[in-house]
């Protein structure tokens, strides 16, 4: 076999721009639904919320009881029923690859392909928003549909695919609420002083049950979270603020100094002076230091993409 040209590598790799048919948001009474059909095209649908609602397709049903996206591929016979309780709400988009010509399935993204997952639940808030733009584009541009739209939709859809696809193995349970209100609150409250039992209280739970769960959902048990993100925010303040060691020891939480050192020392491997001294970069006297990071890339960072051919 002759190996690929650079011409056919890049045209071999490069995404497929989706066609979109038709969009919408719809709002379903209760009780209503979807009798069996087939479609021609593909349809991506999200649910924003979790009902009572059910999606079968080939055999298969589905419990829509969370936030989810719903894959239907062209010839899956499927239907929905919605809840019987309340009603439903759904914005879906169909679309195809009509400039495409004999389209084989290699040539699909994987969660495209009949293998693919057909009902993905929410992971990440931001996979919503861009469905919603998709139809903020629809109602707003609709001129501007195939040339927005498209490009938005295929960002969505390579997002799902490296999300329930490509690194599955890094798919992980719902936090629950308890959780994840537990860290907003170690977040919120670094400087202030405390307790994992006032945690515990403040989730309805004991401390041992508060600490094996919060440990299952987040790798480190309440106390190594605690002490870590103080660390972290004592490193950004040593570097962006002119406070002392002992005045940042203290508004990250820790009432003992020494104490602070020691444990900074054991998570840096260095102390708190040598870290300043070593990290401190003149140059950066105009930034604030982080007070507090509730994204996964936080601020004062800059990332460098070397070029590829």
């Amino acid at each position: 076999m002759q190996p690929l040209t650079q011409n056919e590598q890049q045209e071999q790799s490069a995404p497929m721009l989706p066609n979109i048919h038709i969009a919408g948001d719809m709002l379903m009474k209760a009780g209503t639904g979807l009798k069996p059909r087939r479609i021609c095209d593909y349809e991506l649908l999200y649910f924003p919320t979790g009902t009572g609602s059910v999606y079968m397709v080939e055999g298969r049903t589905y419990s829509l009881t969370e936030p989810c996206f719903i894959i239907t591929r062209p010839g899956e016979w499927h239907e929905y029923r919605y809840d019987a309780a309340q009603q439903s709400r759904h914005l879906f988009v169909h679309f195809g690859y009509d400039e495409v010509e004999d389209i084989r399935e290699e040539d699909l993204l994987p969660i495209l392909r009949h293998e693919g997952p057909s009902c993905i639940p929410l992971g990440d808030e931001w996979l919503a928003s861009l469905m919603t733009q998709l139809m903020n584009i629809a109602y707003a541009h609709p001129t501007r549909m195939q040339q927005r739209g498209s490009a938005l939709l295929l960002t969505l859809l390579e997002e799902l695919n490296a999300a329930y696809v490509e690194y599955p193995v890094e798919r992980v349970a719902a936090i629950p609420a308890q959780i994840t209100k537990a860290i907003r609150y170690i977040e919120e409250h670094l400087e202030e002083p405390f307790t994992v039992e006032g945690l515990a209280e403040q989730a309805g739970w004991t401390h041992e049950h508060f600490t094996r769960l919060f440990a299952r959902h987040t790798g480190r048990t309440p106390r190594e979270m605690i002490i870590q993100r103080r660390i972290e925010r004592a490193c950004h303040l040593l570097l962006y603020e002119d406070a002392t060691v002992k005045e940042v020891a203290f508004s990250v939480g820790f009432a003992d100094e020494n104490y602070f050192c020691r444990v900074f020392k054991s998570l840096k491997g260095i102390t708190a002076t040598q870290y300043r001294k070593k990290y401190y970069n003149p140059k950066h006297r105009g930034l604030n230091a982080v007070i507090q990071d509730d994204t996964s890339c936080s601020p004062n960072r800059v990332l460098i993409f070397p070029a590829t051919s």
